[in-house]
């Protein structure tokens, strides 16, 4: 008679000539079929196969930290390490197996099983990534970044709660400050504006105005002067065209007006040897008091 106890030690020493997941899987696969062959019933090939693990365990516990031929299982009890040895991914039975085990006894149990996952409560510590109904895009993302981590399922959703709820927040209060006072320098090349929810609206109002300064006290001329364009405020802001084009809607009459003023359109923008982004337009509005 087979000791299965004695096949897990024997496995257990295997493992330590290899560690690459194809050679690992393949000794899980050949022991499974160890099991079925010599277990006549699910209920004694489920035996062996505890019996058999349990031995492997002794060498390869469970661990806190991620090692070499480990994986990381955020399921489980939660007093266990996460990070389990690869052989216990593939060792395992099959469903029809797991479906039996119950014996004659099979509907009870089905019954038990059902009643067991409706009544027991679901909490952030027992939830699976399954139970996240995730795409598998992100259920994918989600468990390469759990492996990289080192963090059990429960502990990165916080963490992840706590990052987007500071950002969204953080955004929430930066829709509050006035960047009136904000150079326009600064506002242009300080990085820490280039998220800001408001510093297109401010840049692209500032810009409306350093135009019409400089067609009425810089250029001499209409070929010197630049339409007030979507296309030409996205160009000295830095901002996208889709954004300028819902903030120009406010001023919309005051545009029309300055350039019909001038005679002014999209032609007037087409000069050979300028470009209106070299409008150092920081010079003729430093900011936003004007």
């Amino acid at each position: 008679m087979v000791s299965w106890g004695e096949v897990g030690r024997e496995v257990a020493g295997k493992l330590e000539k290899i560690s690459d997941e194809e050679s690992i899987k393949a000794l899980a696969l050949e022991t499974i079929k160890q099991i079925k062959e010599l277990s006549q019933t699910p209920a004694k090939r489920e035996n062996a196969r505890k019996s058999v693990s349990r031995e492997i365990r002794k060498t390869y516990p469970n661990r806190q930290t991620k090692a070499q031929g480990y994986y990381h299982d955020p399921s489980g009890k939660a007093e266990l390490g996460k990070w389990r040895h690869l052989i216990f991914k593939y060792l395992k039975l099959d469903s029809a197996d797991y479906d039996d085990i119950g014996g004659e006894h099979r509907a009870d149990w089905k019954a038990q099983q059902v009643q067991s996952k409706s009544t027991q409560q679901l909490t952030l510590e027992n939830m699976t990534i399954e139970q996240l109904e995730l795409d598998a895009e992100t259920t994918t993302i989600l468990e390469n970044a759990l492996e990289q981590s080192g963090m059990e399922l429960a502990q990165f959703i916080k963490k992840a709660i706590m990052v987007y709820a500071k950002t969204i927040t953080g955004k929430t209060k930066q829709r509050g400050e006035d960047l009136a006072n904000v150079p326009t320098d600064k506002l242009l090349n300080d990085p820490s504006f280039n998220t800001h929810p408001g510093r297109a609206e401010e840049l692209t109002k500032r810009a409306i105005q350093a135009i019409k300064y400089y067609n009425a006290n810089v250029a001499t001329e209409n070929a010197e002067r630049w339409c007030i364009t979507q296309s030409a405020i996205a160009k000295l802001t830095g901002s996208k065209p889709a954004t300028i084009g819902k903030i120009l809607e406010q001023y919309k009459d005051e545009i029309e007006t300055h350039n019909q003023t001038y005679g002014l359109n999209d032609y007037s923008n087409r000069k050979r040897d300028k470009k209106i982004e070299d409008l150092n337009f920081a010079e003729y509005v430093p900011d936003g008091l004007g």
